[in-house]
């Protein structure tokens, strides 16, 4: 297949001319490879052409869904188009990245919509699925979402609060509303790790980000200032070294020897 066809057919999938694209495809001599019509759905998918993503699936079923078809309807938010590669490959729904995460995990990061993370969850997306070098959905909707709808839906599909790490990633944005939300909802500052003796404690998150509102949360909720995390160093210890490096933590260490 020459450049210029597959040009011309990425072309088309950009403005999702079927009609057109299937008189190109007609006409040729030497039908596109697996890797172009792939190439080719993606352009379609990222431009929201749902009749060319209906087209290219239905004529080309043997050619596999891969992780940029994948990641592409997921970056979207759009329900139908990956209700599309859903009636081709079910199992894309819990697909394990190269490029870290899932469905799920990448459309949390993109902070889609609730009722798209409701489409996925409800398709079949494990809410605890090994994240590989990325987070688990609870901990991103804890730093990036606002809304608590967005915690609610996680846990009702079985999404685990301990060791979700999703305190320490409302500490690190600051993120009180979700923050006081997840503990009453059961989490613990002592469980809150992916793994034991791994990661920064979510004061100490707090510490470091500098945010005081959500340390004074956490030790409201049992967060022990002069205990050391895996590093030997307790919070009050970092704010101080923080402090003796030039940071503004005046107001931290006061709330923490407070306690």
């Amino acid at each position: 297949m020459t450049d210029t066809l597959k040009d011309q057919l990425i072309a088309l999938a950009s403005t999702g001319d079927a009609n057109q694209m299937r008189t190109v495809l007609s006409t040729t001599e030497q039908p596109p490879s697996q890797e172009t019509i792939q190439e080719v759905l993606t352009t379609a998918i990222k431009n929201c052409q749902f009749d060319a993503v209906r087209f290219l699936l239905a004529k080309y079923r043997s050619v596999p869904v891969n992780e940029e078809i994948v990641r592409a309807a997921v970056n979207t938010g759009s329900i139908p188009l990956m209700q599309a590669l859903l009636t081709k490959d079910p199992s894309v729904i819990n697909m394990q990245f190269d490029m870290r995460g899932t469905p799920l995990i990448v459309a949390c990061m993109g902070r889609q919509h609730v009722d798209f993370l409701r489409f996925l969850l409800e398709a079949g997306a494990d809410p605890n699925q090994e994240p590989d070098a990325a987070a688990y959905p609870l901990a991103l909707v804890a730093g990036l979402y606002k809304d608590t709808a967005a915690i609610d839906l996680l846990l009702k599909y079985g999404a685990k609060v301990d060791n979700s790490g999703a305190l320490a990633a409302a500490a690190r944005r600051g993120n009180e509303p979700m923050m006081r939300y997840l503990l009453e909802k059961g989490a613990r500052p002592d469980s809150d790790a992916p793994s034991v003796g791994t990661g920064a404690s979510p004061l100490h998150v707090a510490v470091k980000a500098g945010h005081v509102g959500v340390a004074r949360i956490l030790m409201q909720h049992g967060a022990d200032p002069r205990a050391a995390e895996s590093s030997g160093t307790s919070a009050i210890e970092l704010a101080n070294q923080l402090q003796q490096q030039g940071k503004a933590t005046s107001e931290m260490v006061e709330a923490l020897e407070r306690k």
